[in-house]
């Protein structure tokens, strides 16, 4: 059977996507754009991580796919003016955003460091307002395209640490809802995905302590932690034609963990 090819002469840019070796355990954003090279699009990978990222670019295109790396900070206007030029450069094109740059934090509201308060928020708010601004033109040049967020069911719940990265990703999703009616007049759409426990690069330093990884398990109906290419699918989705009549929306994928409580069994008597 033929591989699908909805990204067929489509251009998609990802932020904080460095992490898209082969081989290796990859993040959102390598999941991702392996999935779109695969179904015929082409791809942008940006990042901070240089090396890393040159390296998968490189990859990407011994194996016959087309795709460049550029450095990108989100929170430099600038900078993502440049990003867009040259993928404009490079590919003619532009149809598709995936905003994955994430910062976290393990404080609570009354130990968290206030610069680090500031720079979790800055990246996951000020970047994707700076990037999503940043493609409206060539979007609306090429007749249209998609913007996908990676908030996090964190943006759903609160917890007892990581503040900053829960009203962040809270934040993520009220602009997201904003962006979908303000841009729907240029043909953009604008959907949010939010990923529950998965096992990336980003959550290694919690999956490989026992304790951790075992606590979050018991407290997913599916029982288990999710994979990065469970996230890409739903991106992906969003990003197609499948969901052209989709904008606004917010794509839970974690388990069933938000859908309410599981933990363990309740005392005897309980009600």
């Amino acid at each position: 059977m033929s591989a699908r090819k909805r990204f067929e002469g489509k251009v998609a840019l990802l932020s904080g996507s460095a992490s898209s070796m082969r081989g290796q355990r990859m993040g959102f954003g390598g999941c991702t754009a392996w999935k779109i090279l695969e179904e015929g699009g082409k791809v942008v990978i940006t990042d901070i991580q240089d090396e890393s990222g040159e390296a998968s670019a490189e990859q990407m295109r011994s194996e016959g796919y087309e795709a460049i790396y550029a450095r990108l900070d989100v929170v430099d206007e600038a900078n993502w003016g440049e990003v867009v030029e040259r993928t404009l450069k490079e590919f003619g094109r532009l149809d598709i955003l995936v905003n994955l740059a994430g910062m976290q934090d393990r404080g609570t509201l009354y130990d968290v460091d206030v610069d680090e308060w500031k720079r979790v928020m800055e990246i996951s708010t000020t970047g994707i307002l700076l990037g999503t601004r940043a493609v409206i033109p060539a979007m609306t040049d090429a007749g249209g395209g998609a913007i996908v967020n990676l908030s996090s069911m964190a943006g759903k719940f609160a917890g007892e640490y990581g503040s900053a990265y829960a009203m962040s990703r809270a934040g993520m999703l009220h602009f997201t809802r904003a962006s979908s009616i303000q841009l729907a007049k240029f043909g953009i759409r604008c959907n949010s995905v939010l990923p529950g426990w998965v096992h990336t690069p980003f959550t290694e330093h919690i999956y490989a302590v026992d304790s951790e990884r075992d606590w979050r398990s018991e407290r997913v109906p599916l029982g288990r932690w999710g994979e990065p290419e469970e996230i890409a699918n739903a991106v992906c989705f969003l990003a197609s034609e499948e969901a052209s009549y989709i904008t606004g929306s917010e794509l839970l994928v974690d388990g069933g963990v938000t859908a309410g409580f599981k933990g363990n069994t309740m005392p005897e008597g309980r009600v």
